[in-house]
């Protein structure tokens, strides 16, 4: 048995306890750590009307059945719960956060509100709508971050845990952690659903999630099936709308063929600042590379996943669409992606997956701003437009497809099993654990889902009017 003076203090919050996935690896996670020895305490919101990533509507129902969630499941797996206060009683005497911190969180609520209603910043801070919004998340926020401090200063734990710390119910935990000077992990799944824990560092920090995939074994065979597999609509929910009959356009006359993907701008800009690109205007980079050689033939594919934004993104593109050495596929135009790889001589991508793809498939590849790949040497990574249009009139050769294989088997292999946790093949399972109040949890995120699809339509015809207006 440990003595109680050596036994490692952590601290485990549940985040976003209404969906599944995040509350299951937080409460497996604590009670892991507690069976192995460590002195765990569960911290958890006890907002009444708070606002957050998942009651983005503010409804004092849905914190019942949050607080409810929590206190049931955590007490029922023997562990020892702390509520944070939210809103602080007047007179409070928990600790004060700096105005770095403030920034940061207010950066963390901004992340949130740009994942969930699909708007670039600008845009929603154009909306009175989101406006109070934020004002509501941040202030419950802020009460979340000081009581976490005041909690970390009187338990001074060896570590805090979270969920993914990206969004402001989450990042408090991790801007509390770094001013009481206390290191953290964040908990999170890949990409098959597995729990992964990052040991120092965010669910984003792409060196060191990077650094990760490069431990991995350039293993072809796992390479090979899990390229192939990307190009079935069963495993790809994007490949969904790739049609099987397309073709790309001919182009007879045209010296090379340049296939341009975009990504989603609200996903790059929901990252923070870590993540800012010098390339942030997609359609004044790629007006000019095409004016600059009308000798080549560029295909310009959206995202599906741009389908669904609020942002106006399309309007950009209409001139850039008039030229006569373009073609372009807009966000619900069903092009098939790979098909474009297979045609072009060289791939420009901003950041997304089919960079890497690209680089497996024996084509060279620029990518323009920061990625989950920038440092795998999978790609020609220019830092200004310059230096793109440079390497776009250079003959490149494909980049060595051995970093391509690692990544892959870090998305197919890389995982932290936990022992209350198991996997049906799909998602993960609890494997003696509870989490109550299931039925409930599904109304609460349903009804919460129905206000967010409100908002947003809002928000977007919203920003048609002004568009029309201005």
């Amino acid at each position: 048995m440990l003595d109680q003076s050596t036994r490692e203090k952590v601290v485990v919050h549940v985040a976003y306890p209404l969906w599944r996935k995040h509350a299951l690896i937080a409460i497996a996670r604590a009670k892991e750590l507690q069976d192995d020895g460590a002195d765990v305490l569960v911290t958890y919101c006890a907002s009444r009307a708070g606002t957050c990533a998942v009651n983005f509507a503010g409804s004092p129902v849905t914190c019942g059945i949050c607080r409810n969630r929590v206190k049931k499941s955590a007490t029922a797996a023997g562990l020892t719960l702390v509520p944070l206060r939210t809103p602080l009683p007047s007179g409070s005497d928990d600790p004060q956060p700096s105005w770095h911190e403030q920034k940061e969180l207010a950066e963390g609520v901004q992340s949130a509100v740009t994942s969930t209603f699909r708007q670039l910043p600008g845009d929603s801070s154009g909306s009175l709508l989101i406006r109070g919004i934020k004002k509501r998340y941040y202030r419950t926020t802020l009460g979340l971050l000081r009581s976490m401090k005041s909690v970390l200063r009187d338990l001074q734990p060896d570590r805090l845990e979270v969920f993914n710390g990206r969004q402001a119910c989450s990042r408090f935990c991790l801007i509390a952690a770094a001013g009481e000077d206390i290191p953290f992990n964040t908990l999170e799944v890949t990409s098959r659903i597995k729990p992964i824990i990052f040991r120092g560092h965010t669910a984003h920090d792409r060196v060191k999630i990077q650094e990760r995939m490069l431990t991995h074994p350039a293993d072809l065979e796992v390479a090979k099936a899990y390229f192939e597999k990307r190009h079935q609509p069963g495993a790809n929910k994007f490949a969904k709308q790739h049609a099987a009959a397309f073709e790309p356009p001919d182009s007879q006359g045209f010296q090379k063929r340049v296939a341009i993907f975009l990504s989603s701008q609200d996903e790059f800009e929901s990252l923070g600042r870590d993540w800012k690109s010098p390339f942030p205007d997609y359609a004044t980079v790629i007006e000019q590379a095409c004016r600059e050689n009308p000798e080549y033939l560029f295909c310009i594919r959206f995202h599906p996943n741009q389908a669904d934004m609020a942002s106006d993104i399309t309007t950009p593109f209409k001139a850039i669409e008039s030229l006569a050495n373009t073609v372009v596929y807009y966000p619900t135009d069903t092009a098939n992606s790979y098909r474009l790889i297979e045609w072009s001589d060289v791939v420009v991508t901003f950041g997304s997956t089919v960079t890497v793809e690209a680089c497996w498939m024996g084509k060279p590849a620029i990518m323009l701003g920061p990625s989950f790949y920038d440092r795998l040497d999978v790609s020609y990574n220019p830092r200004t437009t310059e230096e793109f249009l440079q390497l776009l009139r250079r003959d490149l050769i494909p980049k060595c497809h051995e970093n391509a294989a690692r990544l892959a088997r870090f998305e197919e292999c890389d995982s932290d099993p936990m022992r209350y946790l198991g996997h049906d093949g799909k998602t993960i399972v609890s494997n003696g654990i509870r989490l109550f109040n299931p039925w409930l949890s599904q109304i609460a995120r349903t009804s919460d889902n129905v206000f967010c699809r409100l908002v947003k339509t809002y928000a977007k015809l919203s920003n048609q009017y002004r568009r029309r207006a201005g």
